[in-house]
């Protein structure tokens, strides 16, 4: 996430438009088709630039204008506030002021709690392949010195040891949380960010509040590619081609969505340079190196933030081993795209697969 995310730097890029709305861009190039509603309701769409680092959209049915616009005042309310919980990027949010040094035990939101709580979760679960400290690595191993080692520059062993260190203490906890208390306690001095896991929530927060304003029957919200839907009616989201050359390349398939979310993680688009080479901007906790054999993972869970944390963690994983983890949690579907171009995915996914 990012500080354009705060309200005075938002672009509004478009107008709502009354009536069939134009598709939209999503999941790195995705196209979602336009919602329907029941004959008397009507379609809206809005578009921002410079949320969260990133693009918003907002698709409804609303039975009037009014209700299309307090739907959109509802998801921009609940963005902004949360921006200013979980952004890693401001340095007046909750997240960013919550002390960087271990074992202080701080008051923490109700918000923040919600998601260090299932980072934490998700860490586990996937056998460390989703780790919030995992930017920390980029530093010891990309080309030239981080902003962050400047004052102290290290030789290449001093840099190896440091790197072994870092990854064992990723190994254990975090953090913890007391939800009966409202605190938590950060138990490792290692930087850490959320953003693998914070914009999925926000993402299922905005679409919830816009669905619960009277008179909307459908939402679809799409904030840099991180998809929520609210409805009965399914939404068909065509996933890019990561090995396409051109955005606008034939997508793999199509997928429906009934009142579920979808996230794509992959570094083709995104790196940083290392031993003189471009490589992606997504490491493996467990071993300090970026990933290279998976280049796009998409994930429909029943939440966005499900579907965005374990799209990282099978950016990292095995294909088979993404397959079995996505099977065991149930009602999960993954598509897994590798370098060669070997697409592997679950029979929760080939079910959403449209014709």
């Amino acid at each position: 996430m990012s500080n354009d995310s705060a309200p005075a730097g938002r672009t509004r890029a478009a107008t709502s438009s009354r009536g069939a709305m134009s598709a939209l861009r999503v999941v790195l190039g995705t196209a979602v088709n336009r919602l329907r509603g029941p004959v008397r309701s009507r379609s809206y769409g809005f578009h921002y630039e410079r949320v969260l680092g990133t693009s918003f959209e907002l698709q409804v049915v609303a039975e009037s204008d009014a209700a299309a616009r307090r739907a959109e005042e509802a998801a921009l309310a609940e963005i902004d506030r949360l921006a200013g919980v979980l952004s890693g990027y401001s340095a007046t949010s909750e997240l960013s002021r919550w002390p960087s040094q271990s074992g202080i035990v701080t008051p923490v939101s109700a918000s923040l709690a919600d998601v260090l709580v299932a980072a934490e979760g998700w860490r586990v679960r996937t056998g460390g392949a989703f780790n919030p400290a995992a930017a920390s690595l980029v530093e010891l191993i990309r080309d030239g010195d981080s902003p962050a080692l400047e004052a102290t520059p290290l030789d290449d062993a001093s840099r190896a040891a440091l790197l072994r260190d870092r990854i064992q203490a990723m190994r254990h906890p975090l953090w913890t949380v007391n939800r009966a208390l409202g605190s938590a306690c950060r138990l490792t001095d290692l930087p850490i960010t959320l953003d693998a896991i914070a914009k999925g929530y926000i993402v299922d927060r905005a679409a919830l509040l816009a669905s619960g304003v009277n008179g909307i029957t459908q939402v679809l919200v799409n904030i840099g590619g991180d998809v929520r839907h609210r409805g009965s009616r399914p939404v068909p989201v065509a996933i890019a081609d990561p090995n396409a050359p051109a955005e606008n390349a034939p997508p793999v398939c199509t997928v429906r969505l009934t009142g579920e979310a979808l996230a794509t993680s992959g570094g083709y688009r995104r790196g940083f340079t290392m031993d003189g080479q471009t490589v992606s901007h997504i490491v493996d906790p467990r071993s300090g190196r970026p990933v290279r054999r998976v280049v796009s993972a998409s994930v429909v869970a029943p939440d966005c933030m499900t579907a965005d944390a374990l799209s990282t963690a099978f950016s990292v994983m095995t294909p088979d081993e993404s397959v079995a983890l996505a099977d065991e949690i149930g009602g999960v579907g993954c598509l897994v795209v590798e370098q060669d171009g070997t697409m592997t995915s679950n029979d929760a996914w080939r079910k959403r697969v449209a014709a």
